[in-house]
């Protein structure tokens, strides 16, 4: 899929570099929302940066990502459901 999407070009690069795919599973090693494997592909031209393994405190809601993401994309959001803000770090740039 990833693949695929990197092949398919426009005026502004590749689909896969427009595009933010989030993979992963709700269920780490229990059933509640910690610890969770995630896989964010794509958005090389949205300030996505790539190419390290990242590992945030338990508190961390996943809905940060989620906030930014949105700011990746040009929704800009301070908060989503119950996040606490965008994640630290330098994921996005």
């Amino acid at each position: 899929f990833l693949g695929r999407m990197k092949e398919v070009k426009d005026e502004h690069g590749s689909l896969l570099d427009n595009t933010q795919v989030l993979w992963g599973s709700s269920q780490a090693h229990t059933h509640n929302a910690r610890n969770l494997p995630l896989v964010l592909a794509g958005g090389k031209n949205m300030g996505v940066n790539h190419g390290s393994y990242q590992r945030f405190e338990d508190k961390t809601p996943m809905t940060n990502l989620f906030v930014s993401m949105l700011n990746a994309a040009g929704v800009h959001r301070s908060k989503f459901s119950d996040s606490t803000g965008k994640l630290p770090g330098d994921i996005f740039s």
